[in-house]
């Protein structure tokens, strides 16, 4: 069913249904955020060289400490969200679009990275909302350019997906709509399997990136 369709229809039931928030949110299909935090691009870098013992280390990024700081405020969501339904699940999309890797490690043709661990944060002045996840997501990386003292490389196709749960969800719509000014940050454990990176700094370029909003009610 097209959107247009879908909220013609709930104009017509709308006024039929304004004490049942639950059946009403029902009607509501998920929305889509494009680039919600401004993460689509965003490098996460390491904050420190990959360590020996399966290759591993952290990448992270932070609207608080790109150069300039890059904030950004609450958003309202659109009209034809009616009587003040919210949603109660949320999910950030997003894939890695490419990498780097530097220092005077020998770089390798192709290495297999895993993302043992992810989590965001997004807070604003009085509230935090904190996403955690498990993805143990294995992605190939294949050199594509060698420079001096760094390496650039694709990455395989990926796709990176992390949940929020009800309570979660509604925290985090809480500093997204209220409260002025947010940040948001993104920070992953990884390991690679090749012991030549042991010294090297590994960091990621994010690809697209969208916040669904579901379960709304």
């Amino acid at each position: 069913m097209k959107k247009t369709r879908l909220f013609g229809l709930l104009s017509v039931t709308l006024p039929l249904l304004a004490g049942c928030g639950s059946v009403v949110g029902a009607f509501v299909p998920p929305q889509t955020i494009t680039n919600p935090a401004g993460l689509t691009g965003a490098t996460l870098a390491p904050s420190s060289a990959l360590v020996a013992e399966s290759v591993g280390g952290t990448i992270s990024y932070s609207t608080q400490t790109t150069t300039p700081p890059s904030s950004f405020d609450d958003f309202k969501f659109p009209d034809n969200i009616p009587f003040g339904i919210r949603p109660h699940g949320v999910a950030f999309n997003t894939g890695f679009a490419s990498a780097t890797v530097t220092g005077t490690c020998a770089s390798p043709d192709s290495v297999k990275v895993t993302l043992k661990s992810v989590n965001i944060v997004v807070k604003d002045a009085a509230t935090t909302a904190t996403i955690s996840q498990t993805p143990n997501l294995t992605v190939t990386l294949t050199k594509t350019g060698q420079g001096l003292g760094s390496a650039s490389y694709s990455v395989s196709s990926n796709s990176l997906v992390v949940s929020a749960d009800t309570a979660t969800s509604d925290l985090l719509i809480q500093v997204l709509t209220t409260g002025g000014k947010n940040d948001a940050s993104m920070n992953a454990a990884i390991s690679a399997d090749q012991n030549s990176l042991a010294g090297c700094r590994l960091s990621f370029k994010l690809g697209e990136t969208t916040a669904t909003l579901s379960n709304f009610s």
